[in-house]
């Protein structure tokens, strides 16, 4: 891919708006042929998975919305798609929020269709306790839900929050207008430690982009896909990045294709998650650069070795 080069004050902008507001708009970061390609092959492969009733609800979905698509493990699914994860603004983005190291948690599509429901305003990191405040009182990982959690206003918490462990860095593969169920953002609403009152209104702000243009959002952002009242669909393309100590939302070892695994790069099975972190997620030999299947490995070769 021969990629657009965002200039380094625009990329310090969207730093910037990522620390302070939460969410930020980078635009034109895929030329046009660029965009079409992906957009091509995105549209072609919702259509065969929806005509084969392939395409499943949401949990961020409004309830008994049926309309809207999600795409799923889009790395299996053509060359264009994968150039993505691996476009050097998304890996500034991602790098910004994260650290040196972080993994690919998923890389899906979100298809907005005319006649939707309103998404509800969400946060992606919802999974992460809150921090201990007194010995003896804490709330336990695996208790947390979806819908649980601290609710309130979404004003910077006077008492420390969790870090962001999560960044969402969506491709406009179709322009993205208020009109056609671009993404609602409450800004600073990351800052807040909080989860949004779903019986209540905020003041919220609309991502507009042009087709080829990223949207980004601290995964502690409140934020959620808009009504279309268009007569066309919206597309966006989640490159959706986690901490490497996180579960990915897709599991990129188990969920790939056996037949991509010696075509694909070095740099993108690490974001899969075959590259361990300081031993963890290995197979055998905790310091190889990438696991190898389990029918290969040392520990599975073992297994044998008293029968």
């Amino acid at each position: 891919m021969a990629e657009n080069v965002v200039p380094d004050g625009l990329l310090q902008t969207a730093f910037n708006d990522l620390d302070t507001q939460g969410f930020c708009v980078i635009p034109d970061v895929l030329d046009s042929i660029e965009v079409a390609a992906v957009r091509e092959r995105l549209l072609h492969q919702a259509e065969a998975e929806r005509a084969a009733a392939l395409d499943h609800e949401y949990p961020a979905e409004a309830e008994g919305d049926d309309i809207n698509q999600w795409v799923y493990q889009l790395v299996n699914k053509g060359e264009a798609l994968r150039r993505l994860p691996l476009h050097e603004t998304a890996a500034a983005l991602a790098g910004h929020i994260l650290g040196r190291e972080y993994l690919l948690s998923s890389m899906d599509a979100h298809i907005t269709y005319p006649g939707n429901l309103l998404m509800p305003l969400h946060a992606d990191q919802w999974w992460m306790p809150p921090p201990q405040v007194r010995v003896g009182e804490y709330v336990r990982q695996g208790d947390i839900t979806r819908s649980g959690g601290p609710i309130g206003d979404p004003t910077p918490s006077p008492e420390p929050i969790t870090g962001p462990l999560i960044i969402n860095v969506m491709w406009m593969i179709t322009d993205f207008t208020v009109d056609n169920g671009a993404t609602r953002f409450v800004p600073g609403s990351h800052l807040s430690g909080r989860r949004p009152d779903p019986t209540r209104g905020y003041d919220e702000v609309v991502a507009e982009g042009s087709a080829g243009s990223i949207v980004a959002w601290d995964g502690r952002t409140w934020h959620g896909a808009g009504l279309n009242v268009t007569d066309a669909p919206r597309a966006g393309l989640t490159t959706y990045f986690c901490g490497p100590m996180v579960r990915q939302l897709s599991n990129g070892v188990y969920g790939l294709r056996s037949d991509l695994r010696d075509e694909l790069s070095d740099e993108l099975l690490a974001l899969l998650g075959f590259k361990p972190f300081s031993s963890y997620g290995m197979t055998d030999d905790p310091s190889d650069a990438l696991v190898r299947p389990g029918d290969q490995t040392a520990a599975m070769m073992g297994a044998d070795l008293d029968s």
